[in-house]
């Protein structure tokens, strides 16, 4: 699949198939492309120049019914890549339906290629917002999903987000799995939805929340979201807990339910 040698900064692939290549000339670029979904354990696999992959598998895609993903892969001039799609039935974008909430996207998890000066470690544990997931000022659609990949094992997963803000809701992180809990805002002791906490009262209110009905974990403030294979941090808000103040989007995993206080 990767061949050496050639002024290509970027190939993507459906499984084997390419879907495109990406030189340096082109850059700043946004390649959009209509590709059908012809098994059905499909993988989106972006490949750099130095020959670091970056595979998703979006067989959850096809079990939706989508036979169809319509992909935007933009790489900018400092060698910054994202990617998102819309998925459907058919060979044309559903945009106006997306538009409408009636069809799905999915946002994939940027990076950088090896010609970008920045160090990838910075963002391992990072929030969404620094992953570049989730825009300040911007509100992601409840209808896109999130390709996310584990900082260790490197495995793909995907998450759905919801504003917490918008919802007048907290949430909370299981110790044990990458299992969510969610209670109001408006309750006696509940951390804000966005600033920082009254220690205090946040574990007054931590002692008052249920274990985990999925794994019997305890539900903590600071508690990561786990990687739901090797089950480490993705979201590591011990390592990082300035951004547990500003990341007012919850997650869970794409399909899964929240549990609620």
């Amino acid at each position: 699949m990767f061949v050496p040698g050639k002024r290509i900064v970027l190939n993507a692939y459906l499984n084997n198939r390419e879907i495109c290549a990406i030189t340096r000339k082109q850059l700043p670029i946004e390649a959009k492309h209509s590709v059908r979904l012809d098994n059905d354990t499909p993988r989106v696999i972006f490949i750099d120049s130095q020959g670091s992959t970056f595979v998703h598998d979006i067989s959850s895609v096809k079990a939706e019914g989508s036979d169809w993903i319509h992909l935007s892969i933009r790489v900018s001039e400092e060698f910054t890549a994202m990617a998102d799609c819309l998925t459907g039935d058919s060979s044309d974008p559903p945009t106006e339906q997306f538009l409408k909430g009636e069809a799905l996207g999915m946002r994939f998890q940027p990076f950088f290629l090896a010609e970008c000066k920045s160090d990838p470690t910075e963002l391992v544990g990072s929030g969404l917002f620094s992953r570049g997931f989730h825009f300040s000022g911007i509100v992601t659609p409840g209808n896109v999903s999130l390709g996310c990949i584990c900082d260790h094992c490197r495995r793909s997963f995907r998450l759905q987000s919801f504003h917490a803000g918008f919802s007048n809701l907290v949430y909370f992180y299981c110790s044990r799995g990458p299992h969510t809990l969610v209670a109001s805002s408006y309750l006696t002791d509940a951390p804000p939805v966005m600033g920082q906490t009254d220690s205090e009262s946040l574990a007054r209110f931590e002692a008052r929340l249920p274990q985990c009905e999925k794994c019997g974990g305890d539900f903590k403030y600071y508690n990561p979201l786990l990687c739901p294979h090797c089950s480490r941090p993705y979201i590591d808000f011990q390592n990082h807990p300035e951004e547990r103040e500003v990341e007012y989007y919850g997650n869970i995993l794409y399909g899964d339910s929240l549990q609620e206080a």
